[in-house]
């Protein structure tokens, strides 16, 4: 039999709050993190608003030294890396002169049985603008020394990894927006599998740039501000939705097996039940029409659970807000649930968060975890009226619910696929 993989603790830095329970209250209350972007001038942009993480404070986790290195990614993944380990019971930092291995470590679990998929999909693009930009100004030798592991994307992981410690499996994922999600499945597998007890998983991203914005938007992929209003540009599902919005943050989650989180006494918030992964192998950056690919991950993912279709009490989507991905989304949640579909409640976590890119995965895998703690939904905003031939149960207002089982799904540009089952402590 495989281990069951348990959720020990969750931790969020995103547009709506700098931690897990703030973002959590907030996407209850129907709020909206989107905003016109103001960091650079949109005026020659296809898109004017993106959601953005405000007054963080980089220094809370970094030493000045290290705030100018590092790229905003790092602080928010950190950060929300470190609040998960905090509600696990297991954030008992390295002392500088503690010897690495079993021995003499503080940690509750044995540190070469801790690992770490803190991945991103993009990593620090403002530092590689940065550094390019004071090369082509002041010539090669303005380059920092520390460019490149500042723009690594296993920085993440290796920072948390340093931080505590830990010597079990730790690098990055990055399968664009699947990438957090991949993250979380990757890392239930290696418990399952025994090459780790413990597993620090998530997403992150800081990539809303000026060239980011121009590629994105220059693809058709964005969407503007609707009637002045930037909150009401991320719409999933809408009839008159016209394309993401950019966000930034990042989402981590604590997995652990069952019998290591119930050595030590930490109370599991949801269990990692089934996971599948696949690919569409058909195009960049358009989703397979009849979403096979994303089909074939959810039946994955209900098989390894060992439930059926029926059982399944409430789903996370992935819900971009772009004309083709809710589309094909839709259609291989049909394929799977068939006319069952219609009553299944939904919530569309980027209708108020925008699109977390690398991040997206692990903060709605986080997201999905709480609902099942709480067994409460979050509504899903600007949702006037959905799509043509669309039917779909999307919750409005916070829901009550008594929930076992939750899947959540993501898809990236490549055509990767990844679904989740998690369910209610029992």
């Amino acid at each position: 039999m495989r281990r069951r993989v348990v959720v020990t603790g969750v931790g969020m830095v995103t547009p709506l709050g700098h931690d897990a329970e703030s973002t959590w209250a907030a996407l209850r209350a129907g709020r909206s993190g989107v905003g016109f972007i103001e960091d650079f001038p949109t005026d020659k942009l296809r898109s004017d608003v993106a959601a953005m993480v405000k007054g963080y404070d980089p220094r809370a986790f970094l030493s000045n030294k290290e705030a100018e290195i590092y790229g905003r990614v790092v602080p928010f993944a950190l950060g929300a890396a470190i609040e998960a380990l905090r509600m696990a019971g297991l954030d008992h930092p390295k002392p500088e002169d503690e010897v690495p291995g079993p021995g003499g470590s503080r940690l509750p679990v044995d540190p070469s049985q801790i690992g770490c998929l803190m991945s991103t999909g993009q990593g620090a693009v403002d530092i590689f603008e940065q550094q390019i930009m004071k090369s082509a100004e002041r010539g090669p030798r303005a380059v920092s020394p520390f460019f490149i592991p500042a723009v690594m994307l296993n920085i993440v992981s290796a920072l948390v990894s340093m931080r505590y410690g830990f010597m079990g499996p730790s690098y990055n994922i990055a399968s664009a927006c699947a990438t957090g999600t991949h993250s979380v499945a990757t890392g239930a597998l290696m418990i399952e599998a025994g090459e780790a007890d413990v597993m620090v998983v998530g997403g992150s991203e800081a990539a809303t740039r000026l060239n980011t914005v121009a590629g994105f938007g220059n693809a058709r992929a964005l969407g503007r501000s609707v009637d002045g209003d930037p909150t009401k540009t991320s719409r999933p599902f809408d009839k008159k939705r016209t394309g993401f919005v950019m966000g930034e943050g990042a989402g981590a989650l604590v997995l652990e097996a069952e019998e290591s989180a119930n050595r030590r006494g930490a109370k599991p918030i949801a269990v990692v039940a089934g996971f599948g992964m696949t690919t569409d192998g058909e195009h960049l950056t358009r989703p397979h029409s009849g979403g096979v690919g994303l089909r074939l991950a959810i039946e994955r993912a209900l098989a390894r659970a060992g439930i059926g279709p029926g059982d399944v009490g409430y789903i996370n989507p992935h819900a971009t807000s772009t004309t083709q991905g809710d589309v094909a989304e839709y259609l291989a949640l049909k394929e799977v649930f068939r006319e069952r579909l219609a009553t299944i409640p939904m919530s569309a976590t980027k209708s108020m968060l925008g699109h977390l890119l690398g991040g997206a995965g692990g903060v709605e895998a986080a997201v999905t975890a709480l609902t099942l703690r709480d067994q409460v939904m979050h509504p899903s905003i600007n949702v006037d009226e959905l799509g043509d031939e669309l039917e779909l149960d999307l919750v409005r207002t916070a829901r009550p619910a008594d929930l076992r089982y939750a899947l959540k799904v993501s898809a990236g540009f490549g055509g990767h696929n990844c679904a989740l089952v998690l369910s209610r402590v029992t």
